[in-house]
């Protein structure tokens, strides 16, 4: 199903990494789908790097943490990965279909878009 959500993406730039791992880019945003495994009981997990964060701040992180689980968010929440801030959205495979797959990575896409230049703003980083 994921292949062929990419191939439908028309000409977006878009990447196959292995059988459990792709990206496609949307707007200025490089979102990254895998699969936990390939089992019937893996889990999505769509993401998206930020920037940078290789110093943690505590002042950036309570404003994040007070924003994940908020409606604001739509089920995305923020995350530290390889020392970058990222967004993060995880849910299990089963029952997953094409419009809720394109919602994610949309929802991904739009969010760290926002949230990449208005946190630099905010905090001068």
């Amino acid at each position: 199903m994921i292949t062929d959500f990419l191939h439908n993406c028309g000409e977006a730039e878009k990447g196959f990494v292995s059988n459990s791992e792709w990206w496609i880019v949307s707007g200025s945003v490089k979102v990254q789908i895998f699969l936990t495994n390939l089992e019937d009981n893996a889990e999505l997990v769509v993401a998206a790097n930020l920037f940078q964060y290789p110093q943690q701040n505590s002042e950036i992180n309570e404003y994040i943490l007070k924003l994940n689980g908020t409606l604001k968010l739509k089920g995305v929440s923020f995350g530290v990965r390889n020392k970058h801030l990222i967004l993060s959205y995880i849910r299990p495979v089963q029952g997953l279909d094409t419009e809720e797959l394109e919602w994610i990575v949309a929802s991904i896409a739009v969010i760290a878009d926002e949230y990449d230049d208005f946190l630099i703003e905010k905090f001068n980083l």
